[in-house]
């Protein structure tokens, strides 16, 4: 405890040779003053481990300069022990300090100085180590509250940066894919579209074409069979009946003859027809087979082209949007989706590469903060 600093004010040079005496024998400092106003006015006042003062000062008082001492902020926590008279101390009664540490009366012993300077002294380094451990406290407190403010801030900042860049990153790559998708269906729609009209028009013409000429010449052909065989009916008619037997027959009804002529003529007129009939179904057989091929060969041109065209007209684009709808729509099931899920796959695999980037990106500016954010506590605690 030895080597502090005292100040002694007492208005008795006795007081202040014994009291300094003392003290100095214990090794302390003293440094002594007549009254307040030399007190307050020194200029080292706030470095004195103790004031020791005398409450009956000419001028200042000790009260007074125990006030003013409290009042300010330098020499606030320098610990005052007041001297004070013993006619003015009644010991039934508490000794009023105002705003001093301690008091001991006068006169006193040495032994009673040195005993009640070093309990003053102790509780000072006592007040000094509290107030010490308070400050140390203090400031491990305001630290951890600075680094958990700023962990807080970094997390939050990094959370907001993350959270933007995944979205800005998610929209570009949607983007692209829309663009990317849009563009390869397209391009395959009108290319399948193109050749599906191309092979539905060939195949319903050419289905188109046979019907139609099937039927035009089943149309010809009975015509001319028609046709035929009535020139043939009255060609063999002209034939076979001769003139004689023309006549006879018209001699013989106009003559009324028998009933029994008449059965003859009926029966033989009969035979000849059914002889005429057969003749006559040869004939139209032979004459349909010479004539219908011709007929057919110069027919079948034009009424196959004026048929088929107006049957394109009508049935063709009828026909060309059914099949190219069913045909877009399955070929669109069969190659579109593979290739959706290739560019599935390849924008999930970007992502994640992205995802993976920005994860080293945090993880490197969450190192930089913290070194920063050290370094700035680190310069601040310094």
């Amino acid at each position: 405890m030895a080597g502090e600093k005292i100040l002694l004010i007492d208005s008795s040079a006795g007081v202040q040779d014994l009291a300094k005496a003392v003290m100095e024998e214990h090794g302390y400092k003293v440094t002594t003053a007549s009254n307040g106003v030399a007190a307050l006015a020194h200029p080292e006042l706030d470095k004195f481990s103790l004031v020791l003062l005398d409450t009956n000062l000419d001028g200042v008082n000790g009260f007074e300069t125990v006030t003013q001492i409290r009042s300010d902020a330098e020499t606030f926590g320098v610990p005052v022990l007041l001297l004070v008279p013993e006619e003015e101390h009644d010991p039934r009664q508490s000794q009023s300090l105002r705003g001093a540490n301690g008091f001991l009366c006068k006169p006193f012993t040495p032994a009673a100085l040195s005993v009640k300077v070093e309990e003053m002294l102790k509780e000072k380094k006592l007040r000094d180590q509290s107030h010490q451990y308070l400050e140390e406290s203090a400031d491990r407190h305001m630290q951890t509250l600075a680094e958990q403010k700023i962990q807080q801030a970094v997390e939050k900042k990094i959370q907001i940066i993350v959270e933007r860049a995944i979205q800005s990153i998610v929209s570009i790559i949607d983007q692209r894919t829309r663009r990317e998708v849009d563009a390869r269906v397209t391009a395959l729609t009108t290319e399948k579209e193109q050749e599906l009209v191309r092979l539905t028009v060939q195949e319903v013409a050419r289905s188109m074409v046979e019907k139609m000429a099937e039927r035009k010449v089943t149309e010809a052909m009975e015509a001319i069979l028609v046709e035929t065989t009535e020139k043939t009916v009255k060609r063999v008619s002209d034939a076979m009946l001769p003139s004689m037997i023309r006549e006879r027959l018209k001699e013989t009804l106009e003559n009324m003859l028998p009933r029994e002529v008449q059965l003859k003529v009926e029966k033989a007129t009969q035979d000849k027809m059914t002889e005429f009939g057969e003749a006559l179904v040869s004939v139209l057989q032979s004459e349909a087979k010479k004539t219908v091929p011709l007929v057919a060969k110069e027919k079948l041109p034009e009424i196959a082209e004026r048929q088929v065209v107006q049957a394109c007209e009508q049935r063709i684009p009828q026909l060309v949007n059914a099949e190219a709808r069913g045909a877009v729509a399955n070929e669109l099931n069969i190659r579109i989706k593979p290739m959706m899920d290739m560019e599935h796959n390849k924008l999930r695999k970007l992502v994640m590469t992205w995802l993976l980037v920005i994860m080293v990106v945090i993880c490197i500016v969450l190192v930089a903060i913290g070194f920063f954010g050290y370094q700035y506590i680190k310069s601040q605690v310094g």
